[in-house]
């Protein structure tokens, strides 16, 4: 008896074991690994997050789908015998990501893996705009359903009977007559009551009356429709005014503008050369080597941070476009690009041991400075530095131009041996071109 019922149990538990496994619909299991920064570039390793979080977003309502992660991939893989466990029909898929950066573009390429037998599904590649993140995100998450399609499960559709149903046709309510004028007299009366406290206000000087056909002026940038055409007053001294959505953005923007205006230049001061003169040892030739160069900080940062509107190279030529759709352009750093406060001079000065001023050099072009002789220090007018950086913007837009090239100075003259001795500082000092004459009249 006991041995009947043990055997009795056992068939029970089978069955059950069988309409759960053979009884249920099938399912594909969606594996989802982070997408692959190919570069290991670090300023763009969110974008990876962004992309798996579009995936999830479109797959998740998806009829029959069961999204996965890493660690449930290792359990699967450890022990393949899970899969016999699903209910069949089931299909398990690995969907592999990796992404590059190229200018001013995200490459996304995309692969789907059937994890029981490891043969590819398909495979996808989607391209856009750096600045155009939310896209991208949208773009890599369409594709992938696409790749997932045919394996899905298709959920049966519930049989429907071809022919109406019969319905018994309802009785409009009619309200009572007396209920209908009610309605009308409160609401006429609540009319006159508005039109009595405008009266008050008028008479009380608290407002005037306005004439509902009185011929009011136009409002500007406001369309109107009149006599079969469309108008519209605008006004071209309007200010465009800043959109809230933009504050981050402009807020990475100000950080490299006060870059940009302020301090660009890397500069790099090498050791003093000298020649002895060979016809006259009382004098020596002296040359200081300097190179200038924009920091390579800056010009990252302008590639990788800020969501730029466009991208121009043309050799060591970069430049970036910004409008008003993406930042805001901060008042002082507009006006400081009108009034090229981003235009520096480099000025040398050689010191003695006492920091006494002994030799300037000012690299400009200006032919006023090149004119100018001093009676104080030796002074030499010199052009070997030229502008790495220049701005343009206008009400609506804003181009950034750089040049990514080294600048290799060498500003030589010649001294008595005694006073070459004497030679122990030389300090170089970026000074805009307003200052300048207020900065070299007290050394000259």
């Amino acid at each position: 008896m006991i041995r009947t019922i043990n055997r009795f149990k056992k068939i029970i538990i089978y069955v059950v074991t069988s309409v759960a496994i053979f009884g249920s619909d099938s399912y594909t299991y969606v594996y989802l690994l982070p997408f692959e920064n190919i570069q290991n570039d670090s300023d763009i390793d969110w974008i990876s997050v962004g992309l798996i979080d579009m995936i999830k977003q479109d797959l998740k309502d998806k009829y029959g789908v069961r999204l996965k992660n890493k660690n449930d991939l290792e359990i699967i893989m450890n022990d393949r015998s899970l899969m016999l466990k699903q209910p069949i029909g089931s299909r398990n898929i690995l969907v592999l990501g990796k992404y590059v950066r190229q200018l001013d573009r995200i490459n996304v390429t995309m692969q789907a893996v059937d994890v029981a037998t490891w043969d590819e599904l398909g495979k996808s590649q989607i391209s856009e705009a750096y600045t155009k993140i939310p896209s991208l995100n949208k773009a890599v998450g369409n594709s992938v359903s696409e790749l997932l399609k045919p394996f899905l499960p298709v959920q049966a559709k519930s049989k429907t009977s071809p022919y109406t149903a019969y319905s018994v046709p309802k009785n409009p309510i009619l309200r009572d007559p007396v209920s209908v004028r009610s309605k009308k007299v409160v609401s006429e009366l609540d009319q006159q009551i508005a039109e009595l406290e405008t009266s008050m206000d008028v008479l009380l000087g608290a407002k005037k009356r306005v004439k509902k056909n009185s011929s009011q002026k136009p409002q500007k940038d406001v369309p109107r429709f009149n006599s079969g055409e469309w108008t519209m007053d605008f006004d071209v001294n309007r200010k465009v005014e800043d959109k809230p959505e933009n504050d981050l953005n402009t807020q990475l923007l100000s950080t490299v503008l006060d870059q940009l205006i302020n301090n660009p230049y890397d500069v790099e001061l090498q050791r003093p050369e000298f020649e002895y003169h060979k016809d006259d040892e009382l004098y020596m030739t002296v040359r200081f080597p300097i190179i200038y160069k924009l920091k390579e900080k800056i010009i990252k940062e302008m590639l990788t941070t800020l969501p730029y509107t466009g991208l121009e190279q043309n050799g060591s030529l970069t430049i970036f476009y910004f409008d008003r759709n993406s930042f805001n352009f901060p008042d002082k750093h507009v006006d400081a690009i009108k009034h090229g406060k981003f235009r520096k001079i480099p000025i040398i000065r050689i010191f003695d041991q006492y920091r006494k001023t002994l030799i300037v050099v000012a690299d400009t072009p200006e032919s006023y400075w090149h004119t100018r002789s001093s009676d104080k220090v030796l002074y030499l007018p010199q052009h070997q530095f030229s502008p790495l950086i220049d701005f343009s913007i206008g009400g609506w837009s804003m181009q950034v131009a750089m040049e990514n090239v080294e600048i290799e100075a060498v500003y030589e003259f010649i001294l008595p041996v005694n006073q070459v001795e004497s030679l122990k500082n030389v300090s170089l000092k970026f000074v805009n071109e307003d200052d300048l004459k207020s900065f070299l009249d007290p050394l000259l």
